[in-house]
């Protein structure tokens, strides 16, 4: 030790204050750095798993907006379907009114046509029969009795129309 000029007890007393530093350095630094970095890392798997959560939160979320809106979309296909069924029954069923109505109205124009029928009958069975008792009359010339002539004349009708 004399060949590096070194001095054991000075060797001694560096030894010592070096475990001194190292023991003063864990105790005031090392210590409180180190609980600021556990806080640290305490605080970013906290942060982490905060977003874990949120994450799955979302997806479960997002699963559910999307299940939602299938169910909507199917609701809707089925409003849409269960309108067009409507329609149609309405259409069905105005054509069946419509044609109802067609029916009814050339029902009556038929009976019309019929009651006009007979209705012109005998309007001209009473001309056909005013007409010889007026040329009659006139033939005549004298009054013939109204009711008399109505029935020759609707004999003579019957007879001819038979």
């Amino acid at each position: 030790m004399d060949i590096l000029h070194i001095s054991p007890q000075a060797l001694i007393l560096q030894i010592l204050a070096f475990l001194l530093l190292i023991w003063v350095m864990r105790k005031y630094l090392f210590g409180p750095v180190n609980g600021v970095l556990e806080a640290r890392q305490s605080e970013v798997e906290t942060t982490i798993e905060h977003l874990r959560r949120d994450r799955e939160a979302m997806e479960t979320s997002r699963r559910g907006y999307e299940a939602r809106l299938a169910e909507i979309e199917a609701e809707a296909r089925d409003t849409i379907q269960a309108a067009i069924k409507e329609a149609q029954g309405m259409k069905e069923d105005i054509i069946a009114s419509a044609r109802a109505d067609a029916e009814q109205i050339v029902t009556r124009a038929r009976d019309e046509i019929v009651r006009e029928k007979q209705q012109a009958r005998v309007e001209l069975r009473n001309t056909v029969a005013d007409l010889p008792v007026s040329a009659a009359g006139k033939i005549l010339r004298r009054s013939v009795d109204d009711r008399a002539n109505r029935e020759l004349v609707g004999d003579f009708i019957n007879q001819v129309g038979a």
